[in-house]
């Protein structure tokens, strides 16, 4: 049922045989995860929707994996968070098509999800087996010390953006959580609605605490103590979980060793007349044995850049990233001990610097539009015992392992772009005219406007990275490969320059239409004995909480001891009279310290809606966004409250935030001004067909008395005795409660904060 996708061979192949049976290309096959009340009934083999054919209960198999889906009318709710969350690429599926009962032939809809965590095998007889991969209680005992804590950090790491979208509890579930080696995969999202309470790390605690038993012994006796810290509320943060738990990972690693061989190999094309591909180390293999007590060294570093630009200008940008980038990233390896976050901050500052010398050229020589030029980059980092990627534009990172391949980073594109918002689906937009346009590249804008994304990999387990420009991995080239070059690798088998060459010939044979450029990187664990973790907190209290994170959560301070489970002090000594005075003073501080502590610990007294930022990979990379980049690139949540006055950007008393009447109304009409202080809510948006993007905001309440800078109160508008005639005036021009009207958001950004929730008289006005 699968064609050949040799331009000259375009066979069709019968069963599921990994190879065309005439010319012995790998085919292409696209597993789906069905979903769905109904999906169990489907009979196997079946063809559903004339598209789909069942393979087993929960796999289903596009026999047009070239094909369009066709458009949805309307996406619905429940896949919003699929798609806002679709950045964390390396653990999410992808909504690939939703089926309706008159498509699927089924009482319900039927969601097909990509990307999910399947693995494959081949047999004997060269047919594929795809499968569901482990799940996480079912692996647990089997993994080593590292990938254990390091299954318990990719959850701390997800907590913050998976609870703002309201599906944390897809964190609680086991089952839900999936297991390809170190790295951690989700099958589904759970909505926290689906369960009776919100999703807690408190719970999350009583669900790991099951696992300590079986844990490994060096790590056994400190998942202990975390689990019973999460319990107590002595960690009360996602972000302070994965600080603490990625302190236990570099102490654990001391005991690894890991051998590293790398190369990268760039080409022409049969089709063009230019190469401005560039990469590092081209054409020479490297190797090295990295082992948790090394001292100083050069880290392995691996680089592939795609340019772009014409007129030979983009070999030009492509070949200054690499040499900027080399400059940057190489001296890391003089400092010791690096810490994801400090990578990930090393990486966003050093990509800035390649595109402001890359953007000052462009001005210079007076370029604009199409003749900027520019180029796409993605690297991979080794500090142990980790590995970075990062990633602008639409040159790609895989991780393979020995049944999987999984693509871990997300194109800046068009498509991509109109799927993070919710307006389609990622296989929909892809086939829109335009769907493949960047967004985002180095030396085309200002740095304030890039966003490069930043994640990381535990080497712990035999595999490799893959890193290429678009010119192997258009068409879905790599799914279809990967079997029969990469895969052997991961077994030790094989050099990796062969493997490397074999890729670009491929490239060039079936899609030959543009430079191709192939970085390979190898991981190959050795054996070796690892230190034991104590059963105590690794890291100072509070030292891993982020205020500056774009979408960090603000731990509420804590009085639980550093330490879970000291002992008991001993009652006090009889004290002197003299001294009773002062220590009943004492005591009254201390109850009031007390107080305050619980108080701040504390829910809000009426939370309504979490606000949904965008780009949730910026708390797992621990970098703060600019703030104009954040205007541009940042989502606002329907239903979620705001305070004016505090935005991203210094206070523009000339440009306040007003209310207009309508989409594209010029602001600075005669709209009502919000004034500073009031609390607003987003009823709903728009993006007309300039691109720009519009919320409609609804005033829920406004500060006391007439100025523009006065603090809020619990109150309406003052009572008209009190303001004066200049006062009036003012009156007239404010926003009151229960008006509303529409704003861009860039602005909104810009003079206003998001709130976690407010009080019933803040939202007096905006009650549903």
């Amino acid at each position: 049922m699968i064609q050949c996708f040799n331009p000259t061979c375009q066979a069709v192949a019968t069963g599921l045989t990994s190879r065309c049976h005439v010319c012995g290309t790998p085919l292409l096959y696209r597993f789906l995860l069905a979903v769905g009340a109904d999906v169990t009934r489907a009979k196997l083999g079946s063809l559903i929707a004339g598209r789909y054919q069942v393979l087993s209960d929960q796999i289903w198999l596009d026999i047009q994996p070239y094909g369009s889906v066709p458009t949805l009318d309307q996406i619905p709710p429940f896949l919003l968070p699929y798609l806002r969350l679709s950045e964390l690429a390396q653990h999410m599926p992808r909504p690939y098509a939703y089926l309706a009962s008159d498509e699927s032939g089924m009482p319900n809809p039927v969601l097909l999800l990509d990307a999910a965590p399947l693995g494959v095998a081949v047999d004997d007889r060269d047919q594929i087996k795809p499968y569901l991969l482990p799940s996480l209680a079912e692996r647990w005992s089997q993994g080593t010390a590292l990938q254990q804590l390091h299954w318990l950090r990719q959850v701390a790491a997800l907590w913050t953006p998976l609870n703002q979208e309201q599906v944390a509890a897809t964190l609680l579930d086991l089952d839900q959580l999936r297991v390809d080696q170190a790295v951690l995969r989700l099958t589904t999202l759970t909505a926290d609605s689906d369960r009776p309470k919100a999703a807690t790390l408190t719970q999350l605690g009583q669900r790991w605490q099951a696992l300590v038993p079986t844990a490994q012994p060096e790590s056994r006796a400190y998942l202990d103590w975390v689990t019973q810290a999460l319990i107590q509320g002595a960690i009360s943060a996602g972000t302070e979980l994965a600080a603490e738990v990625d302190q236990a990972i570099q102490t654990l690693g001391q005991g690894l060793k890991v051998a590293i061989d790398w190369v990268a190999y760039t080409d022409q094309g049969p089709a063009r007349d230019r190469n401005e591909d560039a990469c590092y180390p081209e054409a020479q293999v490297q190797q090295q044995v990295l082992a948790g007590t090394s001292g100083s060294h050069a880290l392995p570093l691996l680089l592939v850049c795609d340019g772009i630009g014409g007129h030979e200008q983009g070999k030009v940008a492509s070949e200054m990233a690499i040499q900027r980038l080399r400059e940057e990233l190489l001296p890391l390896g003089e400092q010791p001990n690096l810490s994801p976050d400090m990578v990930s901050q090393r990486f966003k500052q050093a990509l800035a610097s390649v595109n402001d010398a890359i953007v000052n050229r462009n001005n210079h020589e007076q370029r604009s539009a199409r003749a900027r030029m520019g180029t796409t980059v993605v690297a991979a980092l080794v500090h142990f015992p980790y590995v970075s990627i990062a990633h602008l534009g639409d040159s790609r990172a895989y991780r393979i392992s020995p049944d999987t391949c999984t693509q871990i980073t997300l194109d800046d594109d068009v498509a991509s772009r109109e799927a993070h918002l919710g307006y389609a689906l990622y296989s929909e937009a892809v086939h829109m005219p335009g769907g493949g346009a960047l967004i985002q590249a180095l030396g085309i804008s200002d740095s304030g406007y890039l966003y490069p994304t930043v994640q990381h990999l535990l080497i712990d387990d035999p595999s490799v990275l893959l890193l290429c420009s678009d010119g192997l991995c258009d068409y879905d080239r790599v799914d279809a490969l990967w079997r029969h070059t990469i895969q052997p690798l991961t077994r030790g088998h094989g050099p990796i320059q062969s493997v490397a060459q074999t890729l670009i010939h491929d490239a060039n044979r079936l899609n030959g239409h543009d430079n191709v450029t192939v970085g390979l990187m190898r991981f190959i664990p050795q054996s070796a004995p690892l230190p034991t973790l104590p059963g105590a907190r690794l890291r100072a209290a509070g030292a891993g909480r982020t205020a500056n994170s774009a979408i960090a959560v603000t731990a509420q301070p804590t009085a639980v001891p550093t330490a879970i489970g000291d002992p008991t002090p001993p009652p006090p000594k009889r004290l002197p009279w003299v001294t009773l005075g002062l220590v009943s003073l004492a005591a009254l501080l201390t109850a009031g310290s007390a107080a305050w502590f619980y108080h701040q610990r504390q829910p809000a007294p009426a939370a309504l809606r979490p606000v949904t930022l965008s780009w949730p990979l910026a708390s797992l990379a621990g970098d703060e966004l600019p703030a104009n980049a954040m205007a541009i690139t940042a989502d606002v949540a329907v239903g979620s409250f705001w305070q004016i006055g505090s935005g991203l950007a210094p206070a523009d008393t000339s440009n306040p935030l007003r209310l207009t009447a309508a989409v594209n109304q010029a602001e600075m009409d005669n709209g009502r001004v919000v004034a500073t202080g009031s609390i607003v809510n987003v009823t709903s948006r728009q993006t007309t067909a300039d691109g720009r993007r519009w919320v409609r905001l609804q005033v829920c309440s406004i500060p006391s008395g007439a100025s523009l800078d006065r603090v809020p109160t619990e109150s309406g508008l003052p009572p008209a005795a009190d303001l004066s005639p200049a006062a009036t005036d003012l009156e007239q021009q404010l926003a009151s409660p229960g008006q509303q009207g529409w704003a861009r958001v860039s602005h909104l950004y810009r003079t206003a904060s998001a709130l976690e929730s407010v009080t019933l008289a803040q939202g007096e006005a905006c009650r549903f």
